[in-house]
């Protein structure tokens, strides 16, 4: 519509077919109860945000303390594979236990890993540490008589042996028993590789001595010494009772 007024001006306006002028606009008030639902919008999601953190931090603290009071209760048992022919196929799992069908292959193998132990020698201080001296593998296996004999006859001379930058390897030729299946003593032959660097005499040269042995051992599977810090190292407690090992002359 179009008002006539104001000395002939034609001046246009919105109505609403009432003749009466609608305007429409936001007060102050308006705004803020729009800012006021936007800030409790913004609070209830901060707040449901809080409780979904601290509900999953109280979840992984529960769990947690789940885990560590399982933990000690947790037992892994070794196993033992044995083929049983000479296809890559045809295996046979046993549980390591005393009763167990495969002891036998199990205290020769033990045996061997003795003998070995107590007689290789690598240029590693700590590593022939961790063998041979007070709390070593070869200390855990035997009898403190027997440890007590190695620790004079061998340990002691580990420094001459790092010294004279010696290595020696070993290998095993035969592990049977002496006086049949029912026999408690051992035979194991062995012979020695020693190598060291001559520079007697000006020389400067590798030189490789080989040496046959042969060694008396009594061993058994004792429960006692079956510890569950170094239950994969000897699971069946084998502890070797009564030891000797002498030099074979080659002709």
């Amino acid at each position: 519509m179009v008002n006539l007024e104001n000395n002939g001006q034609i001046r246009p306006a919105i109505t609403n077919g009432q003749k009466e002028p609608q305007e429409q606009y936001v007060t102050d008030t308006d705004e803020k109860k729009l800012r006021t639902l936007k800030e409790i919008y913004y609070q209830w999601v901060a707040r449901l945000t809080i409780l979904l953190c601290t509900v999953s931090l109280l979840f992984f603290a529960c769990a947690s303390l789940v885990l560590f009071r399982m933990a000690p209760r947790v037992m892994v048992e070794p196993f033992l594979i044995i083929r049983q022919s000479n296809s890559d196929t045809m295996v046979r799992y046993e549980v390591i236990a005393q009763n167990m069908a495969s002891s036998e292959q199990l205290m020769e193998t033990f045996i061997k890993q003795y003998v070995m132990l107590r007689n290789n020698v690598i240029q590693d201080e700590r590593e022939m540490q961790s063998r041979w001296f007070p709390g070593g593998i070869v200390h855990y296996m035997s009898l403190p008589v027997v440890y007590e004999q190695f620790y004079t006859t061998s340990v002691q001379q580990l420094g001459n042996f790092l010294k004279e930058n010696v290595v020696r390897d070993t290998e095993v030729i035969s592990a049977k028993r002496v006086g049949g299946e029912r026999s408690i003593v051992w035979k194991v032959e062995f012979r020695t590789y020693d190598l060291h660097r001559d520079t007697s005499q000006g020389k400067n040269q590798l030189v490789l001595n080989t040496k046959y042995w042969t060694a008396s051992v009594t061993a058994f599977f004792i429960d006692g010494r079956m510890f569950m810090g170094r239950k994969f190292m000897n699971p069946l407690g084998f502890t070797v009772t009564r030891y000797s090992q002498t030099e074979v002359e080659i002709l």
